[in-house]
């Protein structure tokens, strides 16, 4: 079972911290570590390029992610999630490029196919560069979701053996979400944790 959250785990838990609290601290869950196991947008294979289907990928998202705008479709084809716990990351720049209005011209070009023009009558906009990489990552998001200005979109995923009770879905969901504090935080030793990467959704303006 696959299960999806927002953002790195406000609590300074890292990849390995969090598989211990789920783990061994708190046991909610038993995570897929196997070499030989490996979930992917398709399905769970072996790994490799001559990896063999094992079964169907089963997989939840957060209301938090689907609330931005990911569903299953935001991840690529051949897509590889990997095993255990992961924490992704990605960073998108759109490109602009300043145009006349209502054309898609500079204004040098503009000026090469018009001839002189005053410039007072002339007004520049500030226009998205919808080249086809920019259009194949928007098609990724449900519509009308993609930030078009610089952004991260982080998640949290976890791999486990069998699909976890609702009580302890929504605990690593809060450890995760909500920054929750993990249990016996004594047991816990300094390499369990990372700087703070705090999740607050995609920034609108």
């Amino acid at each position: 079972m696959l299960y999806i959250f927002a953002g790195f785990p406000q609590n300074n838990l890292n990849a390995g911290g969090l598989r211990y609290a789920i783990e061994e601290v708190e046991e909610l869950a038993i995570l897929e570590a196997s070499p030989d196991v490996q979930y992917r947008k398709e399905g769970v294979f072996t790994p490799g390029e001559r990896g063999e289907f094992l079964y169907p990928i089963d997989a939840f998202m957060s209301a938090a992610v689907v609330r931005e705008g990911i569903g299953k479709d935001w991840f690529k084809p051949g897509w590889c999630f990997g095993n255990s716990v992961v924490i992704h990351k990605t960073t998108a720049r759109p490109e602009y490029q300043t145009v006349v209005h209502e054309t898609d011209f500079t204004l040098d070009q503009y000026l090469t196919v018009n001839g002189p023009a005053t410039l007072g009558n002339l007004r520049l906009e500030r226009k998205l560069v919808e080249h086809e990489g920019w259009q194949k990552y928007k098609a990724r998001w449900a519509p009308s979701t993609c930030p078009e200005y610089n952004h991260q979109v982080m998640l949290t995923w976890i791999a486990t053996t069998h699909r976890v009770p609702p009580f302890a879905w929504e605990r690593i969901r809060a450890l995760i979400e909500d920054g929750a504090e993990p249990k016996d935080r004594h047991r816990f030793l300094e390499e369990h944790f990372s700087p703070t990467r705090i999740w607050e959704g995609v920034t609108r303006k």
